[in-house]
């Protein structure tokens, strides 16, 4: 009787592992193909002292990207949406607003790509599990998004004192079509009178694979 549940056993825990091995594959090969795209600073684009990341200024304001800075939960974030994270320096003389429509990423072909606020981010992506369990079914998990650590590393709403900065994550729109370059664009609107007083511009581009 224990030798027929010892081989009961290892038959299901073999069927186990082969049914792992199999969804493996397949969630691999489905990886292997689905686009992902790093961002980098273009050849024109002013680098700043952070690594992988580059500045404009206008105004007496001061933006930097970093671009690839995610390293979170999920991992798989840029295979869904273009994180970076945004430094702002204001300099300026003027209280300065921070609205999530003032950012947009301005694609070759014109198309605009508008930052998300993350609140309203929805949709899934999988995380691969580490460490992987030989006799688990599971190897990826389905992640529902935003997630928690999305929400917190955010850049807030709100605004930016004179000689004051903040910083966080905007997350953008991947684009529709591979585009070869892209550039990261922001207005700067005075928070007291609601007036426009500068714009910055800063060229990205992106490395599709």
């Amino acid at each position: 009787m224990a030798s027929n549940l010892l081989v009961s056993w290892a038959r299901a825990a073999a069927s186990r592992l082969v049914g792992a091995m199999v969804l493996a594959s397949i969630l691999t090969m489905a990886g292997c193909t689905a686009r992902r795209a790093m961002v980098v600073p273009a050849p024109n684009a002013t680098l700043a002292s952070v690594p992988n990341s580059a500045q404009g200024s206008d105004g007496g304001v001061t933006v930097v990207l970093q671009a690839n800075a995610w390293d979170d939960y999920p991992q798989t974030l840029d295979r869904d949406l273009i994180p970076l994270r945004v430094t702002i320096r204001n300099q300026s003389g003027h209280p300065l607003a921070v609205r999530y429509d003032n950012f947009v990423l301005i694609a070759t072909d014109n198309r605009r790509y508008s930052d998300i606020p993350p609140y309203q981010i929805k949709g899934n992506t999988y995380e691969r599990l580490s460490p992987y369990w030989a006799y688990s079914d599971a190897y990826y998990i389905d992640v529902h998004l935003p997630t928690e650590a999305m929400l917190q590393q955010s850049i807030s709403q709100g605004v930016v004192a004179d000689s004051a900065e903040t910083s966080g994550f905007l997350y953008f729109q991947m684009p529709a079509e591979r585009q070869p370059g892209i550039t990261f664009s922001t207005v700067l609107v005075d928070a007291r009178t609601g007036q426009r007083f500068g714009s910055i511009d800063v060229p990205l581009r992106i490395e599709w694979f």
